[in-house]
């Protein structure tokens, strides 16, 4: 994928995904819909409350997803296993904010400018996908996280390095969005799905 640019691939069960940073420093919006009932999708706060049912009484809700954790639908089904994650420090994605938009450009003082989320809107309209089906996305390799003294979300820069990558094992049939975040610059990612 190109600058600012997004794509929506079908990733079926038991396939694997892989979203490479082919430059560093890069983030990757990315929205995933059960390929068959697109009504249910991804779900950041079940991905995060998500508990081991092989470990009954162990409950512990988290800030960050790495390798292991499972990406969780609307309905609180498995969607994809997380398997790799080449950063260092693993773990390093956003599940807590909603995308960037033309709102937030227009507020930074650029007009026009379209963001994750019109990016990702138009890469599944295909699916007969609108705007406001579009959940809050998992922002791959997104150095987010929240600063308890002054009550705010910060952004920080990136860990990548050129070639770091993660990877999804779907559970179940999937569609998944992504989008080359502009606000990072959008340059140059690689995705693959391998069946």
């Amino acid at each position: 994928m190109g600058e600012a640019s997004g794509v929506a691939v079908e990733v079926s069960a038991g396939s694997r995904l892989r979203v490479t940073d082919l430059i560093g420093r890069q983030v990757v919006d990315m929205a995933v819909f059960n390929l068959h009932n697109v009504r249910e999708k991804l779900s950041t706060s079940y991905s995060r409350a998500r508990w081991d049912p092989e470990q009954p009484g162990e409950f512990h809700p988290r800030d960050r997803l790495t390798v292991g954790d499972y990406l969780m639908s609307t309905l609180n089904r498995e969607m994809m296993l997380i398997t790799a994650d080449s950063a260092d420090p693993q773990g390093v994605h956003d599940v807590h904010g909603r995308m960037c938009n033309r709102r937030l450009y227009r507020s930074l003082g650029q007009q026009d400018k379209d963001g994750c989320h019109e990016i990702i809107a138009g890469a599944v309209e295909p699916y007969g996908l609108l705007p406001e089906d579009i959940p809050d996305t998992m922002d791959l390799f997104m150095n987010y996280h929240h600063d308890c003294a002054d009550g705010w979300w910060v952004i920080e820069e990136g860990v990548t390095r050129p070639g770091d990558h993660i990877e999804f094992d779907a559970v179940m049939d999937c569609l998944v969005a992504l989008s080359n975040c502009p606000f990072f610059g959008g340059t140059s990612i690689k995705v693959e799905v391998h069946r």
